[in-house]
């Protein structure tokens, strides 16, 4: 019994690590199949997102915020769709990551459209001056994600 117990949190903490390292670019979640040691997660509340297509604002990578970053970073943007969508693109890795967001007084809630076996995927942007600072949760920096400055392109 207690074997088992500390067998199963053995394989938790694994597949947590696991989550968290070992990428050199990003990925999308994936489904993996698991043993009878440990449930499936629940899958995430459906969630209907806003379109793409409209008018947007399109801010380019600029800078980094706390420490040097990838290249895959250094060549990303956001493109926030009026309609409160938006798209996280990688042209390097030519991908991208959707979702919604809210503004408010130049703070922008992001919520995106992929999730993790840890939980929701999710940002929180600052607008000043032109430059959106975007900082990931846990979740997204454990997946490689990476906060940064970007710029508005005009």
């Amino acid at each position: 019994m207690m074997y088992t117990a500390i067998s199963r949190g053995t394989l938790v903490g694994l597949v947590l690590l696991s989550v968290g390292c070992g990428h050199s670019t990003l990925t999308a979640p994936t489904a993996s199949s698991q043993g009878s040691a440990v449930a499936s997660p629940p899958a995430p509340p459906p969630t209907n997102f806003p379109a793409l297509p409209g008018l947007s604002r399109t801010f380019t990578f600029d800078r980094e915020l706390t420490y040097q970053l990838r290249d895959y970073t250094k060549q990303s943007r956001f493109v926030l769709y009026d309609n409160g969508a938006f798209a996280l693109q990688y042209l390097s890795l030519g991908g991208e990551y959707r979702g919604a967001y809210t503004e408010s007084n130049g703070v922008i809630a992001f919520q995106f459209e992929g999730w993790s076996i840890a939980g929701a995927w999710g940002a929180t942007g600052m607008l000043k001056d032109g430059s959106l600072t975007v900082q990931y949760n846990l979740i997204m920096r454990l997946s490689d994600f990476e906060d940064a400055v970007y710029g508005l392109k005009h």
